[in-house]
């Protein structure tokens, strides 16, 4: 959950700058698809668990749905239209929605009252953890994507005579050819990075598929703890 939610916001960024060209601030709004799918399931998702009790569908659905939407953008390229990725970002979007506040509910209703806050912590830190370590492989996949694909393609654009560097600099600055390249290499990366964060995401959601489903309590945690507390005095 962590590398889907923190590492598609981060690399979806630097595709809409380096491969769509698009200022940071137009790509921060491009993103808003992916928000809303999030924001429209994990609340449509909060009251429906609510009303029946029923949580562990919900998360087989999002790891259903996180998998494809990493597939889906995984077809991206400098010339996917905006329609063909808001689509493949809801599809993301709404699948991370469905993670990330119910594996914590899933995590506090397993244990006693008293270790909620226990559970709550040991789960944020870890999808924090997880979406750290995976920004990170994720960014040396792309880097070394980029890399190879800059030397290569760059290397015919200056043995032709158009001049070209290995080093990428702000693309308002580069001759037209040479920012085309740059844009389809930059778009092809990041197809790569999202292929290889789909198996990734795949993994979740066969760890999901081993998660026992218990009744969802209906107590709050200072009722929970109560009445745990006074179970002894019933023996």
């Amino acid at each position: 959950v962590g590398v889907s939610m923190f590492g598609s916001t981060v690399f979806l960024s630097q595709y809409f700058q380096l491969s769509l060209g698009k200022s940071p601030t137009v790509a921060g709004f491009m993103s808003l698809p992916m928000v809303f799918g999030t924001l429209v399931s994990s609340t449509l998702a909060g009251q429906l668990i609510t009303k029946y009790g029923r949580w562990k569908a919900y998360l087989v659905a999002g790891g259903v749905l996180t998998a494809a939407g990493m597939a889906l953008l995984s077809t991206v390229d400098a010339r996917t239209s905006m329609l063909v990725l808001s689509g493949h970002m809801v599809v993301l979007g709404v699948g991370v929605g469905l993670l990330i506040q119910n594996l914590v509910l899933a995590a506090q209703n397993d244990v006693a009252a008293h270790d909620l806050g226990v559970a709550t912590s040991v789960v944020t830190f870890f999808r924090s953890m997880g979406g750290a370590i995976g920004v990170s492989a994720l960014g040396a996949v792309l880097a070394n994507r980029v890399t190879a694909g800059l030397t290569e393609r760059l290397g015919a654009v200056a043995a032709s005579g158009d001049g070209g560097t290995a080093k990428v600099p702000n693309l308002a600055e580069l001759p037209a050819p040479v920012r085309q390249i740059v844009q389809e290499v930059y778009a092809s990366a990041t197809a790569e990075l999202f292929l290889v964060a789909a198996p990734i995401a795949l993994l979740g959601l066969i760890a999901i598929l081993f998660i026992k489903e218990k009744p969802l309590h209906t107590l709050s945690g200072t009722e929970r703890l109560a009445q745990e507390e006074g179970l002894p005095s019933l023996h």
